[in-house]
């Protein structure tokens, strides 16, 4: 009965997709765009005006769990915004107002500092 019980329990864990064998959240899809409407990126785009509010979309699987962080950089500028993740699956967004002409780069963390998504776009 024992190796029955334990030939269903690894033929269940085989069934189930790879994303829920990791551990830990994971970002699903990520879009750049120029706003968020409907919880979905409106206006997708890698290529900004300067003063533009640029929007991350974030769909995040493995939660909830501790807030992932959102770093904007620019040069020497980095700006960090905290998300909170709190279910599974997760839509989120952050924004930032693009002040500055040039290669910008947006990073998504875990708690543990571990990078799930880096993505780049360009600010004219």
């Amino acid at each position: 009965m024992k190796m029955l019980t334990r030939v269903i329990a690894v033929a269940s864990i085989a069934a189930l997709p790879l994303t829920a064998l990791a551990e830990g959240v994971q970002v699903a899809d990520a879009k750049l765009g120029k706003g968020v409407q409907d919880r979905q990126i409106t206006d997708e785009s890698t290529s900004f005006a300067v003063n533009d509010k640029v929007y991350l979309w974030l769909k995040l699987t493995g939660g909830p769990s501790d807030p992932v962080k959102v770093d904007w950089k620019i040069g020497d500028f980095t700006d960090s915004v905290s998300l909170k993740v709190g279910g599974n699956p997760w839509r989120t967004w952050s924004s930032k107002t693009a002040f500055k002409s040039g290669e910008w780069t947006v990073t998504v963390s875990d708690a543990g500092g571990n990078t799930l998504k880096e993505m780049k776009f360009t600010v004219q």
